[in-house]
């Protein structure tokens, strides 16, 4: 660029000296007669007074023009000095927001949009403002205005959506999610509302059609096959009388979540209550070889209630066997064990897990158990064996990730903060560089 701009002043002054030379070699003179005065000057003057009258003229435009322009200039310095004090009023409600303090957002929210009304984001900032306050009444209006505005339709619909499923509306859930997904078919947001409210709505009897089949594209087949396997087995639970209902529920459940014990074991139970025993324990033996977990093996023993403990011992090493150093497996063999007075055995499960483990309730309780069977006289290490049981929390436990919410069994839908299939088991946490403290 630089070469051009040099390239084009050389043009310039070149034409310049160009005609400069001319009018020396050709000086010349003009003569003008005006109000019967009679005017001769060479071409050379003639034409710098014309050039210096034509700078004159540009300059006093110029200068009229600017002067013009002072009033519309400080109109718009007056309204730049306002957008950009209503948006720091935003910033400023955003972090009130952040803060968790809805009073003083709704204050700088307020006073931002008297500065600048027509701006985008007051009813977004707003909208949450009045959320956060809990006043519903205000953020239902913001939402609907957004709703209204093509470009914040979305964000309004999001509102309306989480408002709805606040007030565990889901018909109205509903309603708006099909819009929403209109709009924005490819948002994992969406698709994930979609399959909760579906399971929400089959919860509460209220099972209505909704737009799925769009979204299966979108998803990935294990979000699917869960979704749909909740589904399942919720219907199931809503028809504990018609069994047939329930099998095919629950056979349908299983297929899309062959892994899961909590519905293998109720799967199990229904058929050994159909009088299918052996149907019973392929599914709890094919679930196990998936996944192990101790329901399981106390549903083994639920649909085999006539087993002795020494049969039971050998039938659960059995179902057991394809995970034989899992702690679900240690575990359920070590309680078996104890359970046929099978001391060495009992001890060398549990000894396996403390050792992998460390103090859990469930085995620092056992072992106080086997103690006191074995050792009598030694009652200390019995009471040391359940003071340090005490001291620890239980393993056998369900935990929402959501809301850390425990629970004793599998929630679908979580009875504390309403979240779809965040139940997971705790199960034995692995402790590292612990020392061992069985004898």
């Amino acid at each position: 660029m630089l070469w051009f701009r040099g390239a084009r002043l050389f043009l310039k002054l070149t034409l310049a000296a160009v005609f400069a030379v001319f009018l020396g070699l050709n000086p010349g003179s003009v003569s003008l007669k005006w109000f019967g005065y009679q005017l001769e000057m060479p071409v050379a003057i003639l034409l710098v007074c014309l050039f210096a009258f034509i700078s004159i003229c540009l300059v006093i435009h110029s200068m009229w023009r600017k002067i013009w322009q002072i009033p519309e200039q400080y109109l718009k310095f007056m309204q730049k000095r306002k957008t950009a004090r209503g948006e720091k009023l935003l910033v400023d409600a955003l972090t009130a927001i952040a803060a968790q303090q809805p009073d003083e957002a709704v204050h700088s929210i307020e006073l931002a949009k008297v500065l600048i009304p027509n701006h985008p984001l007051i009813s977004v900032v707003a909208a949450q403002s009045a959320h956060m306050g809990h006043d519903s009444v205000k953020a239902k209006s913001y939402f609907e205005t957004m709703y209204k505005s093509p470009a914040l339709r979305f964000l309004g619909l999001r509102g309306l959506i989480l408002q709805a499923k606040e007030e565990k509306d889901w018909l109205q859930t509903e309603t708006f999610l099909k819009e929403a997904l209109k709009l924005r078919p490819d948002s994992p947001w969406v698709q994930e509302q979609i399959l909760e409210n579906q399971i929400q709505l089959v919860e509460v009897g209220q099972e209505q059609s909704i737009q799925t089949q769009g979204i299966r594209r979108f998803l990935k087949s294990d979000v699917s096959n869960t979704h749909q396997g909740i589904t399942y087995w919720l219907k199931a639970q809503q028809s504990p009388d018609d069994v047939d209902a329930q099998l095919t529920s629950l056979n349908k459940a299983h297929g899309f979540m062959p892994d899961h014990s909590s519905i293998a074991c109720s799967l199990a139970l229904v058929l050994y209550n159909s009088q299918n025993l052996s149907k019973a324990q392929k599914v709890l033996r094919n679930t196990y070889k998936l996944k192990p977990h101790r329901d399981l093996a106390t549903c083994w023993l639920k649909i085999h209630p006539d087993l002795k403990s020494l049969d039971a011992y050998q039938d659960l090493e059995k179902l057991t066997q394809p995970h034989s150093n899992h702690p679900e497996t240690l575990w359920v063999m070590g309680q078996a064990a104890f359970e046929a007075q099978l001391w060495g055995q009992a001890h060398k499960y549990l000894q396996d897990l403390h050792a992998q483990y460390g103090d859990t309730q469930g085995v620092c309780y056992m072992m106080g158990q086997l103690e006191e069977v074995q050792h009598p006289q030694n009652q200390a290490v019995v009471r040391s064996w359940w003071r340090r049981a005490m001291a620890e929390a239980s393993e056998a436990v369900w935990i929402c990730e959501k809301c850390d919410h425990h629970s004793s069994q599998w929630q679908p839908i979580c009875e504390n903060c309403g979240t779809i299939n965040k139940s997971n088991w705790q199960g034995f946490q692995k402790v590292l560089d612990k020392p061992l403290l069985i004898t």
